[in-house]
């Protein structure tokens, strides 16, 4: 068993680590236990609509990142105050045929329990303090080994972790599975003697390490370098992050001074395959134009903004800029 403490912050380099190490679980029979933690991201379900699932103005304000993982489920806000537990395990036929969530949660309630603080598993894969969830809980089965992870709000910003994810549920119908908003809290607020974090994750790992007689450690270089390498080709890529969600519309609308403009959009593996301007704004020349730029454009900022650069978006749409458009498009 290999039970690693990662201090690196990268969200990209981070999920690609589980699965690097999964594959190697997988080949050489070797456990990995993983403590890690992002700087601000949201982490997508494997089949979740990214675009669907983040509140985007918020997102690019705040510098969040968004990265898909390959587990299912819905979407969740990490930041340095949230810890995230990875167990990555030779199950053999015996337990492959399903998933138990009840079974990889118990560790850590009992770590829990042991500093006084009463948490239960409810539902399928959700864990709570009084009623209010403090942990989801994902899963993935290959062949004979199990991964396992979940978060643990510790003391995580709860306002980010509304604004992060809260969108107008009307405005996207897509075919992906959307997140279910729950009441959430903190950890540390029902510890009975205050805990930092770091004393939080070094006891932590002391309990899950416990049982097999390990010592914590990092990972070494060689992990490294295939990690890095999965980074680079899979979780930092626009295909995997976006262009992974399943197709979605997209109704967008706002008054200005002019008129109110609405925009309606198709997007198939990512990208806008049709798109529409409708109001009762004025225009000296007919917005189709606008529509057939943002046709076969990647459904994101950066390439609708070049989309559009060149043309005089107020011909088009009166008393309303390119920037307004862009934000209308993206919002």
């Amino acid at each position: 068993m290999n039970c690693i403490i990662h201090r690196g912050n990268d969200p990209f380099f981070n999920l690609a680590m589980e699965e690097v190490l999964f594959d190697r679980s997988s080949r050489t029979g070797e456990g990995y236990i993983l403590l890690w933690r992002n700087a601000p991201t949201v982490v997508v379900g494997r089949f979740q609509n990214a675009a669907g699932e983040i509140n985007e103005p918020f997102l690019r304000e705040k510098g969040v990142s968004v990265v898909r993982r390959t587990t299912g489920g819905g979407a969740v806000y990490h930041d340095l105050g949230n810890l995230n537990y990875t167990f990555i395990l030779p199950v053999g036929d015996r337990d492959s045929k399903g998933l138990d969530f009840a079974l990889y949660t118990r560790p850590l309630l009992d770590y829990l329990e042991e500093l006084g603080v009463k948490a239960e598993l409810t539902g399928r894969n959700d864990l709570t303090i009084e009623g209010k969830k403090f942990s989801g809980n994902a899963q993935h089965i290959s062949k004979d080994t199990m991964l396992h992870h979940g978060t643990i709000l510790f003391d995580t910003c709860l306002e980010d972790v509304a604004a992060s994810l809260s969108v107008d549920p009307e405005k996207f119908k897509s075919k992906g599975v959307a997140s279910v908003r729950s009441r959430v809290t903190n950890v540390s607020p029902h510890l009975p003697s205050p805990m930092t974090m770091d004393s939080f994750i070094e006891g932590l790992m002391a309990h899950f390490a416990a049982p097999f007689g390990q010592t914590p450690r990092a990972l070494n270089d060689d992990e490294e370098r295939a990690i890095s390498a999965m980074r680079e080709s899979k979780y930092a890529t626009w295909d995997w992050v976006w262009g992974s969600s399943p197709p979605f519309s997209l109704t967008s609308e706002r008054r200005f001074e002019k008129g109110k403009v609405q925009v309606y959009l198709d997007v198939n593996d990512g990208i806008i395959s049709d798109a529409a301007i409708r109001g009762d704004f004025f225009s000296v020349q007919d917005p189709s134009g606008l529509e057939e730029a943002l046709r076969s454009v990647k459904f994101d900022r950066e390439s609708v903004a070049s989309a559009l650069q060149g043309l005089d978006v107020e011909r088009h749409l009166m008393g309303i800029s390119r920037e307004d458009l862009i934000d209308l498009v993206m919002s």
